[in-house]
């Protein structure tokens, strides 16, 4: 089994990384130790952390919408902002 506290950081980030780095015994351990419903707040909350395979892995478990993804990701600073150009 993976070190996910590789720098000592607790709670959410050792979740985070499990969910993004673990195997299957990983994602076996947070869904039986988290609620579904708490894990479907970190995995909105973090959006900008997952990519890919992640993002679409955890969108299937956590039965997370489309609208739910559109809507967080409208809300997140990451996603929205943008850089004006200065002539």
């Amino acid at each position: 089994m993976l070190n996910f506290n590789w720098d000592y950081c607790e709670g959410v980030e050792t979740i985070i990384r499990k969910m993004v780095l673990g195997n299957l015994e990983d994602f076996k351990e947070l869904l039986s130790k988290y609620s579904e419903k708490e894990l479907k707040e970190i995995f909105l909350n973090n959006l900008h952390r997952f990519y890919g395979k992640d993002r679409s892995f955890w969108k299937v478990i956590l039965e997370v919408s489309n609208e739910e993804i559109k809507r967080k990701s409208d809300e997140s600073f990451r996603n929205t902002v943008t850089t004006r150009n200065f002539p």
